[in-house]
């Protein structure tokens, strides 16, 4: 029992097999005919339970493939595999792992079609990709999907109508109808292209995506829309930018600006730039040049030049600075204060002001320098 190893191509085929001394299987003079049997055999080869493998110039193991039937074309060029199972390697270690029920291999090994319940499994981040159809180019340490995929990870699982993944950076592009959930805290985005980078847990939207936050129940509790979001699922944070809209089911409140960072486990979201929270039930809208709004606590805060409008009341309240609790309406304000109201009409100046918007019930103080200055109209 030898081992016997044939290169056809760039490719090395490792398998058993039992060599027979010609000069006691054969007459001394072989007959034409099976000489011509042998060489139409050879031009059809067939392996079973063989092993191909791919190396560099340093002749390390670039990838290694096995199968339990492996046919060749009549001119080499391509190799038909049934049940694959295949590993690509980097400085000797396993960094990916696929199989497939059917696959081919082609240009010398560079290209790699695997057919019929694909998975693919890269265990230095314990992600797998599922699909139907796959294209293997583990010399570019790429995996081509251009089939409906599923990828999960321990805490998150994206779908899609396709993709691709770099085995080296461990980048898995998707698009076309993107959904990705995750399990704790439970999440939803929906998007038509996204960039998860499974090493650092971060997913990022170039394009247009929904957020979507559950509580423990499975109700929705915050949704929010955006031009784009890049999300850290270590940190449960979300950077939101261009064309923003956040929408709370408790308290019922609509939020709008072009720059958010979300923390959508603590329902937590600041912003530098303007920004405007509106309560359609209440008909109150306030808006500030930067602020932070906490739906946990039912407390917002905004700064730099706030406004605080009740239409229905008609009374408006401006500020340097307010702080407004959600639940009761209750506002303080500091700072160039200016509240005005329309029945009775009335103005009033001063450096601070608390009280309730939903009643009108605003007082206005001065900070002991300049009087606190009203005007009341009968």
């Amino acid at each position: 029992m030898n081992i016997l190893k044939l290169k056809i191509g760039q490719l090395n085929i490792s398998l058993l097999i039992c060599l027979v001394a010609l000069g006691s299987c054969q007459p001394s003079n072989p007959d034409p005919a099976k000489t011509s049997d042998v060489s139409r055999l050879d031009t059809q080869l067939v392996l079973n339970n063989a092993v191909l493998e791919q190396s560099n110039k340093r002749s390390r193991t670039v990838w290694k493939i096995k199968a339990d039937n492996i046919a060749y074309s009549k001119d080499r060029q391509t190799a038909t595999l049934t049940n694959v199972v295949g590993n690509l390697f980097q400085e000797g270690s396993i960094i990916f792992k696929i199989s497939a029920k059917a696959g081919e291999i082609k240009d010398n090994g560079n290209i790699i079609l695997l057919n019929g319940s694909v998975i693919a499994n890269d265990p230095r981040n314990q992600s797998v990709i599922n699909s139907e159809t796959v294209e293997w180019r583990p010399q570019e340490n790429l995996l081509l999907i251009p089939q409906k995929l599923r990828g999960t990870n321990p805490n998150l699982q994206v779908v899609a109508e396709s993709g691709k993944y770099f085995t080296d950076t461990e980048k898995f592009e998707i698009q076309d109808n993107v959904i990705a959930t995750s399990k704790q805290p439970a999440l939803r985005l929906k998007s038509d292209r996204l960039e998860w980078n499974i090493s650092q847990a971060q997913i990022i939207s170039p394009g247009a995506v929904e957020l979507v936050h559950y509580n423990d129940r499975q109700t929705i509790t915050d949704k929010l829309i955006s031009d784009r979001a890049e999300l850290n699922l270590d940190l449960n944070r979300a950077i939101l930018t261009k064309n923003i809209e956040l929408i709370s089911s408790n308290p019922p409140l609509q939020v709008a600006t072009d720059f958010l960072t979300w923390d959508y486990q603590a329902r937590l979201g600041k912003s530098d730039r303007p920004i405007q929270i509106l309560d359609r039930d209440r008909q109150v809208t306030l808006t500030g040049n930067k602020g932070e709004v906490d739906f946990l606590n039912q407390l917002a805060t905004l700064q730099d030049g706030v406004q605080a409008i009740n239409k229905l009341k008609a009374s408006e309240l401006y500020a340097r600075q307010l702080t407004w609790k959600m639940s009761t309406e209750e506002v303080e304000a500091i700072g160039n204060i200016i509240y005005e109201q329309m029945n009775p009409k009335a103005s009033l100046t001063g450096e601070k002001a608390i009280g309730t918007l939903g009643n009108n019930n605003i007082v206005v103080t001065s900070n002991g320098k300049q009087q606190v200055k009203t005007v009341i109209e009968n």
